[in-house]
């Protein structure tokens, strides 16, 4: 039960941040922000928004599609791969939360998968212990 709940925040994460990236890319014209008017668009386009000079909704994605990867396999090592994705996916969504109350607007996207991290590491978690050796 907990392999699917991982895969399914995955997925819906890598959907809302495949969104953003394909806003930052101009890929689509217009960016739909549920409570926040303009506040997507303004996240999206700010210079904090371009790590390494990469649309963070892209590299988001990235961090999720690699704990989907990760997921497909149950030995020790690729459950810790797991759990490391999700403390990356949580550090990357706490960063960006920071940053978007320095720059004074919000992302509904970014909120929704900063929400789904916090699950998503508890479940990253539980996955590698379970996995623990015997004592």
């Amino acid at each position: 039960m907990l392999r699917p709940a991982l895969a399914a925040l995955s997925i819906a994460s890598a959907a809302a941040m495949i969104y953003v990236g394909a806003y930052q890319t101009r890929q689509i014209d217009r960016l739909e922000c549920p409570a926040f008017g303009h506040g997507c668009e303004a996240v999206a386009d700010a210079p904090f928004a371009r790590p390494f000079g990469l649309p963070d909704g892209y590299l988001g994605a990235a961090l999720y599609v690699g704990v989907l990867v990760s997921l497909t396999r149950t030995s020790r090592r690729a459950r810790g791969i797991t759990f490391a994705l999700t403390i990356a996916v949580a550090v990357s969504n706490a960063v960006g939360v920071l940053d978007m109350a320095r720059f004074g607007a919000w992302c509904f996207w970014c909120l929704v998968t900063t929400v789904m991290a916090v699950p998503m590491l508890v479940g990253g978690l539980r996955w590698f212990r379970d996995a623990a050796p015997a004592r």
